[in-house]
């Protein structure tokens, strides 16, 4: 047979066809490796194209390219009945799905070298529901079902590809030869048998001919069975065909002789390949090598991988791993480990070794799997600062999902701990198996934890818990409760309630089930559930037979709060709430933490209301009421805290009269001041004036109730009385009265009156500043009526007495001179802007200084105007309202001003800008034809801001035909993002609710040929929609688009949040992903969304109010936090935050100095198993640290060394923030013996354990600690001078420079002049101090103390960064003189930085600047240096 296949080679006409593929290498199937995937050709032909393309990144550009020509490969299209021709937008559609899927494969095989079953999937029903597979699609998904699933077994893959095959061929998917290669190709990964003269037949059916690929894989299928003879017949076909024999078809004969078992023959196919003129490739001697292993000749393979060595040839890594699969599979896994030995670990080894363990457990070896997991570079294990690198997550995944015994499973896990390979391999099985929903296998995993003594907590049982309850499933919940109690773990409050009690039909069964099948019913936990459960059903009765019942066990409050609380909501009978609360109130069971019952049941009375929407608590008055009374006769009482708390939200829910009721059920009602007691008796001006003419009668002080009729009567807007009661009693007024009067006579234009109460009130007590407000007031109204000096006067006094100035202060002054502008009032704009910005009350921006421009604007007065611009520039870089003046200019045909104002804008802004300027200025006045003009412009490209900008322009004045102009004019603008431009049109035909034109924008969007992202097409088809239309695509389906939501509120509805999100029309996922758009822009509006929701009784999702609270947290807005998360808590059950909300909690308290709150906040995440985030810790213990707090710091510090070094926290910062917690007790000298010995004890270790002590130093510097920083500096100073431990003094030598203590620094240096031998440490403090803008000085002082500073070129580099960030010409220019006379070579990041410096600033560049990007020259830096760092190191 060998013969006669030799002769069938050697034939002339096939020798002339090897010789010419030999040579030129021009066979179609090479011309497609090479054209597509050039870095990917080998000899090899026949090799799977798409592998190829999934591992290497492939531009959208060429993949589209490619497609157009389908694949190069494509050589025959389907003949006979084919489905009508798609249209434009579909195969538009069919691009872009493609790209996105394309890029996923890519993605997870460039990682991992494999994609998951979930993820074709996905894929493979997302192009279904489309309805239109395009040939692409379906051969991207054809090759996938192969060898790129390692985690299938084999029969699966196939099943999937014939799936795949089939769905897509029933929905029009037509298929060519590329399609029936790839199907073939799986088959032969798969190891599926089928008849290939039956394969072929198929083809012939459906009139699809065969290619030469077809007929290498059908060669390859014939010889995996050892059926030479049919291969020999597929041969003769090629012959007959003039087809090449490539090496693939040699591979193929040498794989079939071997299984036909005459392994002579098929050694002898390497000379017949010789003979043929192909030199034997890797693929030849890895075919042969396979081979060998299938027969376990460990002696042919050593002997055949010597001879390869010999050879160019040469066998990779993933080669070697092919043989190891085939030994294991053929039961030689002895053998394995000489293979192993031969592996080079080239890049890329793991996610190979990972692919070949995955199809090794697949297959049923998994202790070779394990055996090559083992082989796995890691981290070496003698470090002891880093975790254990947890390698072999893949392999017990994998041995989890594939039902291996737990026994194996355990033995794995104990081995990869002893090998340092997992830190908590069980643990992650046990994950594993609960997130697989494996039930056995899970709690088999708990048992093996808690024999190891590895806790077992509550929780790990909630995923198999969940899944029984879903289905009712009583005997697993049973199941999992019972080996909960054989590991001792008790269920707490929310596994009952949230996962147990689900599966039962009411409580007595689920008490008495659980009775029978010896799970603990009689404790806390289970009570605490039993009360939720009656609580919020309503059964109020129940829960107190239970509550008053004598062998209740003790039980929190806290436990059932939130149920209790929605229970009280719901019921009217307000004896039996009064009889609950009393029973909590005087029953010591229930309130047993601190700080006893009053304040545990008064926050209580506090909850209840604030859960209650305003009109809940206007409905309920009268109940209420009664409820107080109830309260009231059972002596309940509660603390004045509560009550102000109580009284604040009912005074914000408009029922004062209810106050009255609350207040008797204060304890200690000396504690309330008057003012509140006043505000109970109705707090109106008759009843105050009733009560200060008492006062006067009595001869009783009339100061506070004066200052509270004041404030009443200026709420009236009662002038004449407010000003009379001041003169009769002129010698009682207050602060705050005169505070009050003043900004009542501002609110009436009265400056004259105003001034002189201001000026009463600073002969009464001159210290005392006003509010922001109140100054702003005066400032208006004085400027208004030409009092300009007296108006000046106010703000220096803000200046003075530093009064706080937000973003809306800055708001106000830009109305104030707005004002002053539109009157007309030159000298008024001048100089109160001048004195604002001079005095630092506000920063300069286009917006207060348009006021500048405005003033002559209004006069029509143009050339000034852009005088006034020109100087604006020149004095604060801001050009206000040139947009403005040029359509002005425009409007009036003034040519020569509007040429000299382009000229200005393009001398200091550049010609592009300029060019923008007049195209919105030429769109503005509607003369489009001159717009056209500028936009065609040849090298003008899009500017996304400048777009932007004048897009939402014209959405905000509703100028419909502007915008239509402006997006039909960018059509061929460079780079510009039609969707955008598209989405901004839609957002306006929104707003007007124009489906028409929205309509007529769909089409152009489709002539453009434009791909729409889903954004736009949402937002169109909700116009289309709410005009019942019907919309023309399919909709995508997404949680929440901010953009979109941004435009779905109208104009007239923003007016009123509740009428424009929560109005009859709008559903309750509208109003979610609306809440979480406005999570990103308008936390208040949010914030109010969410409790008119509330009020309206809807349950948002736990996303919304995570979202919500987030957001919050962030702000530092800690009171509205608190009323979302009580009614997260009330409307969900089992609600709580998550980590990144409780580290933000924290914050958040620490920044309002609540540290114990902070602490609780922290202790209780701990016991929830969560992890703070390294900033809510740092910042904790920095504030623990300035209050003084050492227990509270060893606390914390004691309490994450529980974590591990899980969030990377230095130990420094407990170091440090110790020190500086002595030292703010005064125990200077216990700082000093606490810190000293750390780094005396550590001299000569590579790892200190205390490295840098800046921190502190900074703070004594800040704090001017005179005493506590001699002290340092002398320890600073003694471990350089007597221990050589020199970080700790050139800490504080860079401090005194941070500090701009030069001189300090000076006299340290001369000290101890080792300072400047520590390069790494100085070297970073340039690089750090290089970072923001203004820190030149502190480089240049150091150079200059440091006279001979080794790296003074690095340094000369960073100091020219820091005056490119403050625009430095001249003192860039100095540096650039400098190092000329120094002889120094500046590398090209300095030239690039120097010469767009000079070129910004219109100077000549006095050398070639370098051509490319900063980033670029950035980068090249970075690798001279690591390479010149590893050659020194070598």
């Amino acid at each position: 047979m060998l013969e006669i296949m030799a002769a069938l080679l050697r034939s002339a006409s096939q020798l002339r066809l090897i010789s010419c593929f030999v040579s030129t290498g021009l066979s179609s199937g090479l011309v497609v490796c090479r054209t597509a995937f050039p870095q990917y050709h080998t000899r090899a032909v026949g090799k799977n194209i798409v592998e190829a393309s999934l591992k290497h990144r492939v531009s959208v550009t060429n993949i589209r390219s490619l497609e157009s020509m389908r694949l190069l490969s494509v050589v025959t299209q389907q003949k006979g009945t084919v489905k009508e021709e798609s249209s434009p937008a579909i195969r538009s559609k069919q691009a872009h799905q493609f790209d996105w899927a394309l890029n996923k494969l890519d993605n997870s095989v460039r990682r991992t070298g494999r994609i998951t079953k979930t993820l074709l999937l996905r894929i493979f029903h997302d192009i279904c529901r489309t309805g239109y597979p395009s040939g692409n699609q379906a051969l991207l998904l054809l090759r996938s079902c192969g060898s790129l699933l390692p985690e299938l077994h084999l029969e699966e893959r196939t099943e999937l590809a014939h799936r795949i095959w089939d769905k897509l061929q029933e929905l029009g998917a037509v298929y060519d030869a590329s399609h029936y290669n790839a199907l073939l190709k799986v088959y032969l990964q798969n190891e599926h048998k089928f008849s290939p003269t039956g394969f072929l037949a198929k083809m012939e059916a459906a009139n699809v001919p065969p290619n030469r690929v077809t007929y290498q894989r059908l060669i390859a299928a014939y010889c995996k069975e050892g059926d030479i003879e049919g291969a020999s017949k597929i041969l003769s076909f090629m012959k007959n065909k003039d087809l090449p024999i490539t090496e693939a078809v040699f591979n193929s004969l040498v794989t079939g002789h071997a299984r036909n078992g005459d392994m002579e023959n098929a050694e002898n196919i390497l000379s017949v390949m010789r003979d043929s003129g192909i030199e034997p490739g890797p693929d030849t001697f890895l075919a042969l090598l396979n081979a060998y292993a299938e027969k376990g000749d460990i002696d042919k393979i050593k002997q055949t991988l010597g001879n390869v060595e010999k050879t160019e040839a040469s066998v990779m890594d993933r080669d070697l791993m092919q043989i190891v699969f085939t030994l294991a599979k053929a039961g030689y896994p002895q053998h394995v480990q000489t293979i192993v030995e031969h592996m080079r670990h080239d890049r890329g080894y793991v996610p190979d070794a990972m692919n070949l363990c995955l199809s090794l457990i697949t297959q049923g070896l998994e202790d070779t799997a394990f055996d090559i997991l083992r082989t796995f570079p890691t981290l070496h294990a003698d470090n002891q600062i880093s975790d254990s690198p947890d390698i072999g997550n893949f392999f017990l995944r994998h041995c989890v999902n594939l039902n291996k015994p737990v026994e194996k499973i355990k033995q794995y896990c104990i081995a990869l701990k002893e090998s340092n390979l997992h830190s908590s391999a069980l643990q992650f099985s046990l994950f594993c198996a609960l997130e697989a929903k494996k039930s056995d296998t899970a709690l088999q995993l708990m048992k093996e934890l808690k024999k190891d003594g590895l806790p077992v907590r509550p929780h790990y049982a909630w995923p198999l818990l969940a899944g029984y309850q879903k289905e009712k499933n009583a005997q697993g919940t049973l199941a999992v409760l019972k080996t909960m109690q054989e590991l001792g773990v008790e269920p707490d409050v929310e596994t009952y309630t949230n996962y147990v009690l689900g599966c039962f039909d009411n409580f007595e069964s689920a008490r008495t089930t659980l009775r029978e099948n010896g799970c603990s019913v009689n404790n806390t936990e289970f009570l605490a559930s039993e009360l939720r459960t009656e609580a919020v059903n309503g059964r109020l009765g129940n829960v107190l037979t239970m509550l008053s019942a004598p062998d209740t066990p003790p039980v929190d409050l806290g436990m059932f709060r939130g149920s209790l609380l929605l229970g009280f909501k719901r019921s009217k009978d307000e004896e039996l709430l009064a009889k609950i609360t009393e029973l909590l109130y005087k029953d010591g069971r229930y309130c047993q933490t601190p700080p006893g019952p009053t304040e545990a049941v008064g926050y209580f009375l506090y909850n209840l209301i604030d859960s209650m929407s305003d009109s809940e608590v206007q409905a309920k008055e009268e109940h209420l009421r009664q409820y107080f009374h109830q309260l009231k006769k059972t002596n309940v009482a509660i603390s004045s805290n509560i009550y102000r708390g109580i009284r604040n939200l009912l005074d914000s829910y408009h029922v004062p009269e209810l106050i009255k009721d609350v207040i008797i059920l204060v304890e200690d009602k000396d504690n309330i001041s008057s003012s509140l007691l006043s505000a109970v008796s109705g707090g109106k001006s008759s009843v105050l004036e009733s009560k200060l003419e008492e006062l006067r009668a009595e001869n009783k002080p009339v100061a506070d109730v004066l200052k509270q009729l004041i404030i009443q009567l200026c709420a009236e807007e009662n002038v004449e009385k407010a000003l009379e009661l001041k003169m009769k009693y002129e010698s009682d007024m207050s602060v705050g009265g005169y505070a009050a009067l003043i900004n009542l006579c501002c609110r009436h234009d009265n400056a004259e009156e105003a001034v002189n109460l201001k000026q009463q009130l600073n002969r009464l007590d001159s210290s005392v500043p006003l509010d922001t407000n109140k100054y702003l007031a005066l400032v208006k109204v004085l400027s208004k009526h030409g009092r300009l000096d007296d108006a000046i006067n106010i703000l220096k006094e803000m200046k003075e007495k530093d009064v706080p100035i937000r973003d809306s202060t800055t708001t106000s002054f830009f109305h104030i001179l707005n004002a002053a502008a539109i009157r007309g009032e030159v000298e008024t704009v001048k100089l109160l802007l001048e004195s604002i910005l001079t005095l630092g009350l506000a920063k300069p921006t286009a917006n207060i200084c348009s006021a500048l421009v405005t003033v002559h604007l209004e006069k029509g007065d143009l050339p000034t105007c852009l005088e006034a611009i020109a100087d604006c520039y020149k004095k604060y870089n801001y050009m206000p309202r040139l947009h403005d003046v040029l359509c002005s200019l425009i409007e009036k045909g003034d040519t020569d001003l509007i040429q000299k104002a382009m000229d200005f804008v393009s001398q200091e802004r550049g010609e592009m800008t300029m060019m923008y300027d007049l195209f919105f200025a030429f769109l503005q006045t509607g003369k489009y034809k001159e717009a056209r003009k500028i936009i065609e412009t040849p090298g003008l490209r899009a500017r996304s801001g400048r777009l932007q900008w004048f897009a939402e322009k014209c959405i905000a004045s509703n100028q419909v035909e502007t915008l239509e102009n402006l997006v039909d004019l960018t059509q061929k603008l460079f780079e510009c993002d039609r969707d955008q431009m598209y989405f901004y049109l839609l957002k306006l035909f929104k707003e007007n609710n124009n489906w028409r034109k929205a309509e007529a924008t769909w089409t152009k969007i489709q002539e453009e040929n434009i791909i729409p992202r889903e954004r736009t097409l949402r937002l169109l088809a909700d116009i289309l929609k709410s005009n019942g239309q019907e919309v023309p695509f399919d909709v995508p389906e997404a949680w929440f688009e901010d953009v979109v939501q941004s435009g779905a509120v109208s104009r007239a509805q923003r007016k009123d949040v509740d009428s424009s999100v929560l109005h009859p029309g709008v559903t309750l996922s509208e109003i979610q992903r609306k809440i979480l758009s406005l999570c990103k822009r308008k936390s208040q509006e949010a914030c109010e969304i969410v409790f008119d929701a509330d009020k309206k009784g809807m349950i948002l999702s736990s996303t919304v109010y995570s979202s919500v609270l987030r957001m919050l947290l962030a702000e530092g807005s800690l009171e509205e936090a608190w009323r979302v998360k009580n009614i997260a808590e009330t409307r969900i059950k089992g609600f709580t935050l998550n980590d990144a909300a409780n580290s933000l909690l924290i914050i958040t308290q620490v920044r309002r100095d609540y540290l114990k709150d902070a602490m609780a906040s922290l202790k209780a995440m701990l016991q929830a198993d969560q992890v703070p985030s390294q900033l809510a810790v740092t910042r904790l213990v920095q504030a623990l640290g300035a209050k003084g707090d050492l227990e509270g710091i060893q606390a914390v510090e004691k309490t994450m060394k529980s974590l591990g070094p899980s969030i990377n926290l230095s130990r420094m910062l407990f170091i440090n923030n110790t020190v500086l917690a002595h030292l703010m007790n005064s125990n200077i000298d216990g700082a000093v013996e606490y810190v000293e010995p750390l780094f005396i004890s550590e001299k000569g270790i590579s790892n200190p354990q205390v490295s840098s002590m800046a921190y502190v130093f900074k703070k004594v510097i800040e704090q001017n600690l005179e005493s506590a920083l001699d002290k340092l500096s002398a320890m600073a100073e003694r471990l350089a001078n007597q221990f050589s431990v020199y970080r700790p003094v050139t800490d504080l030598f860079l401090q005194y420079l941070d500090a701009d203590k030069v001189d300090d620094a000076k006299f340290l240096l001369q000290r101890c002049a080792a300072i400047a031998e520590q390069r790494d440490t100085l070297v970073a403090y340039i690089a750090r101090t290089a970072q923001k803008a203004g820190q030149a000085q502190r480089i240049k002082s150091l150079l200059e103390l440091i006279t001979d500073f080794p790296e003074r070129e690095i340094a000369y580099d960073y100091l020219m960064k820091c005056y490119a960030l403050d625009n430095d010409i001249s003192s860039a220019k100095d540096l650039y003189e400098k190092m000329k006379q120094e002889k120094m070579n500046p590398d090209e990041l300095f030239l690039k930085r120097l010469a767009v410096l000079l070129k910004n600033a219109g100077e000549p560049v006095p050398f070639i600047e370098p051509p490319e990007s900063f980033k670029y020259y950035a980068d090249k830096l970075k690798h001279e240096k690591q390479g010149k760092s590893s050659s020194d190191d070598d």
